[in-house]
């Protein structure tokens, strides 16, 4: 759908500011809108010593609004034309960005807010928005600046049906930004990755290598024919996804992962690889949702 925006969670945190920018970014290159939506959350009513009832809904809406305001400066500053809207609610964050990212191309948020605590490594919004919301999810770590958008982008590659929503918009983004893309698949020994899965008594290491290079090669194949302008690095590793991928994303730009994996529980909305992920890298990280389909190139 051509006007479906990109949606940006605003709190006046650093890293919300951050968030904008890159989805300032992002609307600019793909000629898409920018909605920021700023969201407050106070009780109908407080009381005074002398029972006197005070609405405090004003002063905190005149606060989202302000922030607001901010951003959309901002945003219209550092990118001319860009068609910026926005919007404060009254509510959860996570539950109004997440209801939200149903109309919108991409969601992105600060990886911490105003509300996290400080020692926390992932803020409880963009972890719940980046499990719940519909469609891709783009969290921006803390920092000074502007994210850094030298280096590569790398995409986890696991064969499953999410993985290959995850390589779609790996490849979109990487041709959007005229960069390479790396493809890291990782592989462990039959069984490792499993503590309930009994371990063969004797297997080829070299045959589980190609076996997984097979995998690797197949799950890139649809793509590259459909982006040949986007340099492709395949890269297939030993050891767990999450090292594998922090490793070779220490020099990425973006990471993209999908929201779960081969051999995650149905129930889990956000896999085990993909949290780690989101909880350890230093880059911005997006995480897709497979949305209709297989995800699989036409």
């Amino acid at each position: 759908m051509p006007n479906r925006p990109i949606l940006v969670g605003v709190d006046g945190s650093t890293a919300s500011l951050r968030a904008g920018a890159w989805a300032g970014a992002v609307g600019a290159r793909r000629h898409r809108p920018v909605l920021l939506v700023s969201v407050f959350d106070q009780p109908g009513y407080d009381f005074l010593d002398d029972g006197e009832a005070v609405d405090p809904v004003g002063p905190a809406r005149a606060e989202a609004q302000r922030r607001l305001q901010e951003q959309e400066v901002l945003l219209r500053t550092r990118f001319p034309g860009l068609r910026v809207s926005g919007r404060t609610e009254r509510g959860a964050a996570a539950a109004v960005l997440v209801a939200a990212s149903a109309g919108a191309e991409l969601t992105v948020v600060g990886q911490r807010g105003l509300g996290g605590m400080s020692g926390m490594v992932l803020g409880s919004v963009s972890t719940q928005v980046a499990a719940h919301a519909s469609g891709p999810v783009l969290v921006i770590p803390d920092g000074p600046g502007f994210p850094d958008t030298r280096g590569p982008m790398l995409v986890g590659v696991d064969g499953s049906a999410g993985g290959q929503a995850a390589l779609g918009f790996a490849f979109e983004e990487a041709s959007w930004r005229h960069t390479d893309l790396v493809a890291v698949h990782a592989w462990m020994e039959p069984g490792s990755a499993d503590p309930f899965t009994r371990a063969p008594d004797y297997y080829d290491p070299d045959e589980v290598a190609d076996t997984e290079h097979v995998l690797l090669s197949e799950a890139l194949a649809g793509w590259r024919e459909k982006y040949p302008d986007v340099a492709v690095r395949p890269v297939l590793a030993h050891g767990t996804p999450v090292d594998q991928i922090l490793a070779y994303g220490r020099t990425a730009q973006l990471i993209v992962v999908g929201s779960r994996g081969r051999g995650g529980f149905a129930s889990l909305v956000l896999g085990s690889t993909s949290r780690a992920v989101l909880h350890r890298a230093t880059c911005p990280v997006a995480v897709v949702h497979q949305r209709n389909g297989t995800g699989v190139p036409s």
